[in-house]
């Protein structure tokens, strides 16, 4: 079988009668989570963590996706219940039930992922002014059998509202994290007693069960619940800096918790983190896709990389074939972004050259005009007359997070060769046209139901895995497994055996010391 014989169910819209119990996107059966609960194992790099499985990618995948549509019916029908959704500091629950009052609430929740109200949109832009509070997320819970119940955690990526992308511009670091990012995950556990699991808490005989509560029993090995979290974007960022705090602040376990990440940002400096690649996460990257590679410094967890071809993005991107020479000779500005300084320092080189070749007029020119991004259409507009201000403010920003980052300036010479490159470029080309390629080259390989969806479903024996280091001096650096050029799976890589005993390890951003998972194993209270 062609790699690409699925292509139809790669680019289609879902369905708008999913079947029961089904995804909307792979198909799978959402009751069976088997493989979202194993026990950990040890990965390539040596590192216990869950297990790496196609099965798991699926199911993440669809909970990711359901943390955009809020379509709960497939959940509802494959055993879920107990579903909340958060909408900034709107919480919706008691969702999934039969009743005008559940639909209600849902249509509620999904008119506010789409807010179009303008006195809405202002005042949920001035909340931004200071800290993010846009986190959207699903909540559901499902028994798992004997007692045990397996808690979901869908985060949704950057929206369509406008203010949506405040928090993916907080560059600068804060507690060691993107600040935005980290933002957004303290507006998430601000709610986490207020997330409540009725149907779980009858069946344990509880007069109460709170998504709080659930956090502080991981915390054990005898714990009854396991954890497993999934997100696209903005959400897969969300997602590890939960994982650390749950990790740091609240004690939980790692061996309870599991998480999925696509098109996942790196979130950390590694300031305050002790080892990147011992959190139980895993990213489904597209090497294509530049979001990967820009947010902070790193990611936390094992990192799975796709690297596309030709064939992959003829048929998976849906490009426009008349630009395709202009795509390839912007390819180089895609090409130079392999992290976070690189990516501010090519932006900067770019968008310097587009202050001086298209001036305020050209930029002007642009609010007239609709964009594919519907968040760029209302940028661009309250930008009005003043995108020569809005501009420069971008260039100041990212030449401080570069300085903040790294610890050093931008380097000169490297944004001169880059500008020489991009000069040509600019001038031969309409800005309008200019920033079409450039939303080709960002859009389509981000995609959750585009290209990620494809790799999923027949791409993932491609993924190749490395993590990232903390380096004694400099910045971080990824380490490459010695399978990247095999097939996935590996071979399963055996535990040491007789494992050291390991130290206390300086693992909380508050001073404070924790034990490392081998001596909680011992004390798990």
């Amino acid at each position: 079988m062609s790699l690409f014989s699925w292509l139809p169910f790669g680019r289609k819209e879902p369905s708008a009668e999913p079947s029961e119990g089904l995804g909307m996107l792979t198909g799978c059966v959402l009751s069976d989570t088997a493989a979202l609960t194993r026990p950990f194992v040890r990965d390539p790099f040596y590192r216990l963590r869950p297990p790496f499985s196609p099965e798991a990618v699926k199911r993440s995948l669809e909970l990711a996706h359901t943390a955009y549509t809020l379509e709960l019916n497939p959940w509802k029908s494959a055993g879920w219940n107990d579903f909340s959704i958060l909408i900034d500091d709107d919480l919706h629950s008691g969702l999934g039930r039969d009743g005008v009052k559940s639909h209600f609430k849902l249509f509620r929740a999904r008119a506010a992922l789409r807010e179009w109200n303008p006195i809405s949109q202002i005042s949920g832009a001035l909340r931004q002014r200071e800290r993010s509070d846009t986190v959207k997320a699903v909540c559901m819970m499902k028994p798992d059998g004997e007692g045990h119940f397996l808690v979901a955690i869908g985060f949704m990526g950057t929206g369509e509202r406008f203010y949506d992308w405040f928090s993916n511009l907080r560059f600068t670091p804060e507690e060691g994290f993107h600040r935005g990012f980290y933002q957004l995950c303290e507006s998430f556990e601000l709610n986490a007693e207020e997330i409540e699991f009725p149907s779980a808490a009858a069946a344990l005989g509880l007069e109460k069960l709170t998504l709080g509560e659930v956090f502080s029993e991981i915390r054990s090995l005898s714990s009854r619940f396991r954890l497993w979290m999934a997100g696209h974007s903005q959400g897969a960022a969300v997602m590890q800096v939960l994982t650390h705090r749950l990790i740091t602040d609240w004690g939980v376990l790692a061996q309870n918790m599991t998480g999925y990440g696509f098109a996942s940002p790196t979130v950390a400096t590694g300031k305050f983190v002790y080892d990147p690649a011992a959190y139980p996460l895993c990213h489904i990257l597209n090497r294509d896709d530049p979001v990967t590679r820009m947010g902070a410094l790193l990611h936390l967890g094992l990192c799975m990389e796709f690297e596309p071809d030709n064939t992959f993005r003829q048929a998976v991107y849906g490009w426009n074939e008349k630009d395709a020479a202009l795509r390839e000779s912007f390819r180089f500005v895609q090409e130079s972004l392999q992290d976070m300084p690189s990516a501010l320092t090519s932006m900067t080189a770019l968008l310097e050259v587009l202050a001086e070749e298209k001036g305020a007029e050209g930029l002007n020119e642009l609010l007239t005009s609709r964009w594919a991004v519907p968040a760029v259409d209302r940028v661009l507009w309250r930008a009005g007359d003043r995108a020569m201000d809005w501009l420069d403010g971008l260039l100041s920003s990212a030449r401080d997070t570069h300085q903040l980052l790294t610890g050093c300036r931008m380097d000169e010479n490297e944004l001169t060769g880059l500008r020489r490159r991009i000069r040509p470029l600019v001038q031969n080309t309409s800005l309008r046209g200019l920033l079409d390629v450039l939303n080709d080259l960002g859009v389509a390989p981000h995609r959750l139901d585009g290209a990620y969806a494809a790799i999923t479903a027949a791409g993932q024996e491609r993924l190749k895995p490395f993590i990232w280091i903390k380096a004694s001096a400099g910045l971080p650096v990824r380490r490459w497994s010695d399978w990247q050029q095999s097939a996935w799976p590996p071979p399963a890589v055996p535990a040491p055996a007789r494992a050291k005993r390991q130290k206390a390890i300086p693992y909380t951003t508050n001073g404070k010391w924790r034990v490392s998972y081998s001596a909680r194993r011992r004390n798990p209270d």
